[in-house]
């Protein structure tokens, strides 16, 4: 019995150091203000000023970047699943391909963001502004979008699927033309979208 439990720990701590962040790495992004492909899982980084910071194919799984100050920042490619980002400013930031499966982004302002092609799949996107942002090939199914301000978004080849976008604001049918669904999308009344292949 002793020794499943000090096996248990054992695997409890190298779970743990898997997914912390990298002091090296954190320290750098400080000082210099970038970090191109670093590991800062779970790091903590709220209210941070990283305005033009580059974090492309970073590694943010799980940080705390809630409030922090974004504007103009480049996360092409970067991980940032389940990742807190209520309230932040991410105004014009470059999330080509970003993985945000999970992310808080509730009240965030993403206005003229580049999402193309990011992964937004049950995110919390509730009362965020997505407004002027580019959000071709992005995937949107069972994302929380209650709220979510889309006046002026591009969704060229969106992915709408079990996405609830009844208390959407600012949604046309013109944008919605562009995406695609299933049985589950909702929609505000009025406008429909064709199914995904």
């Amino acid at each position: 019995m002793r020794a499943a439990l000090v096996l248990l720990t054992v695997l409890s701590l190298a779970v743990v150091r898997a997914h912390a962040f990298d002091a090296e790495d954190l320290s750098r992004l400080r000082e210099t203000g970038h970090c191109h492909g670093c590991a800062l899982d779970q790091a903590p980084l709220r209210r941070m000023a990283l305005t033009g910071s580059d974090l492309s194919a970073a590694r943010l799984t799980g940080a705390d970047l809630s409030r922090a100050v974004l504007r103009a920042a480049i996360l092409r490619e970067a991980d940032l699943g389940q990742a807190n980002l209520g309230g932040a400013d991410l105004s014009g930031a470059d999330l080509t391909g970003a993985d945000l499966r999970q992310a808080v982004l509730d009240g965030a302002r993403l206005h003229d963001a580049n999402l193309e092609g990011a992964d937004l799949r049950r995110a919390n996107l509730s009362w965020a502004s997505l407004s002027g942002a580019a959000l071709g090939r992005v995937r949107l199914d069972g994302a929380f979008l209650n709220g979510t301000d889309f006046w002026g978004a591009k969704l060229a080849g969106a992915e709408l699927g079990k996405a609830d976008l009844r208390q959407a604001l600012g949604l046309t049918q013109a944008q919605v033309d562009l995406t695609c669904g299933s049985d589950d999308t909702r929609l505000p009344e009025g406008l429909v979208t064709r199914y995904c292949d």
